[in-house]
């Protein structure tokens, strides 16, 4: 087993596995905070969850399928071993395993989750993407005199990308010296402010262009926000070139890792995910009571999601919703029993959360959690709304 890299694409990926006999998912937080003990906490409770997990299959009256998921679980036992090594990176583990026969998918990050195991039809991704919105991708921009350094920040992980160097002072105008005469003194300072001068115009090109390379960079990484820190004369010259959600930080701290810079912006990286979600769940609103391009609550979101209209859905993390699902994958609200189906022939989901997430990601829709002053924007709707594509 090896722990991969985690995007969309791998997340869709997840979503689409499918097994005759179902799909395991495992989640596991390696807490570093009890690895002193002879058996730490968070083991003893993943090793509880298989156990429960091995009754539950033993206790399957299919036979086939009772011996095939147990003879798997067999299988799975170095995949086990390494899921729970305190030397692997990452606090929080996630694997997901076609309980039949097929690839084992893992992935880790330095985010915590609730310790589960479950065995449905599809890939139980819920818990992932709560974990993964509570920090979705951003950058960390260091600015100085001497250059430019960029932090892609994603999922609790924090990376330096790479550093530019500001190449600011040339050999001619070190040169620049008033003559040895008896006015030397007035010269030399005429010459120092026309230095300082041009030295302060070479300083403003580079920042504006570094701008633009953080624009394109924030393109590429799909970056939600991005971080200028440094002296507020930098951040302020580049900040205009730099497109997006942008947010200036005063502080001089090129010589933290990059994982102290996380820590030291997290702040304002949660305000900015509130802010973010405030402003989309504002945005749907006005949408949909202008007869827009937007939904509110649980009816009328799964009827666009139906359809394929939606672009973005809105989730309250902390709420669960339920409703039903006809034969051809069609979902319905609870008190709605749709035309040419009967109660008979729809089947009841008492988690439309994560079938909702399955449908958004298989017609390629953004999934957004939102929690705090957001989701309280959006609980008079059910706490679910969406964007609609049109």
């Amino acid at each position: 087993m090896e722990f991969r890299h985690f995007d969309r694409a791998a997340l869709r990926e997840v979503v689409s596995m499918s097994d005759a006999l179902g799909v395991l998912s495992f989640y596991v937080t390696a807490s570093p905070r009890e690895e002193s003990s002879v058996r730490p906490a968070w083991r003893i409770r993943f090793g509880n969850e298989l156990s429960a997990l091995r009754e539950r299959v033993a206790a399957d009256p299919d036979r086939a399928r009772r011996m095939a998921v147990l003879k798997r679980l067999e299988e799975l036992e170095p995949d086990f071993r390494q899921l729970l090594d305190p030397s692997e990176s990452g606090l929080g583990r996630v694997m997901f395993v076609p309980a039949g026969d097929g690839e084992v998918r893992a992935f880790s990050f330095q985010l915590p989750v609730a310790d589960q195991i479950v065995m449905e039809s599809t890939a139980y991704v819920r818990p992932l993407v709560n974990m993964v919105e509570a920090a979705p991708p951003a950058g960390l921009v260091v600015l100085s005199r001497d250059g430019l350094r960029m932090i892609d920040y994603r999922y609790g992980l924090a990376e330096d990308i790479g550093r530019t160097p500001f190449e600011i002072v040339s050999e001619d105008w070190k040169q620049m010296r008033g003559p040895a005469s008896s006015e030397l003194a007035r010269q030399a300072a005429t010459h120092r402010d026309k230095f300082e001068r041009r030295v302060g115009e070479n300083l403003a090109r580079h920042l504006r262009a570094a701008g633009s390379r953080v624009t394109e960079e924030a393109g590429g990484r799909g970056w939600q926000t991005i971080v200028l820190l440094g002296d507020v004369q930098l951040t302020e010259m580049a900040a205009p070139a730099v497109s997006g959600d942008v947010i200036q930080v005063d502080a001089v701290v090129d010589s933290l890792p990059p994982s102290k810079l996380a820590e030291y912006v997290e702040p304002q990286l949660l305000a900015a995910r509130t802010r973010h979600g405030v402003g989309l769940v504002n945005r749907v609103k006005d949408a949909a009571l202008s007869g827009g391009q937007g939904a509110l609550g649980l009816g009328p979101v799964l009827a666009a999601l139906n359809e394929s209209r939606v672009s973005q859905l809105l989730l309250d993390e902390s709420r669960e919703w339920s409703g039903t699902r006809a034969a051809d994958g069609r979902l319905y609200p609870p008190e709605v029993v749709a035309e040419g189906e009967s109660p008979r022939t729809l089947v009841r989901e008492p988690t439309m959360g994560e079938r909702m997430i399955e449908r958004a990601l298989d017609i390629d829709a953004e999934v957004i959690v939102l929690d705090g002053e957001a989701a309280e924007t959006l609980a008079e709707f059910d706490g679910v709304a969406a964007i609609l594509r049109w």
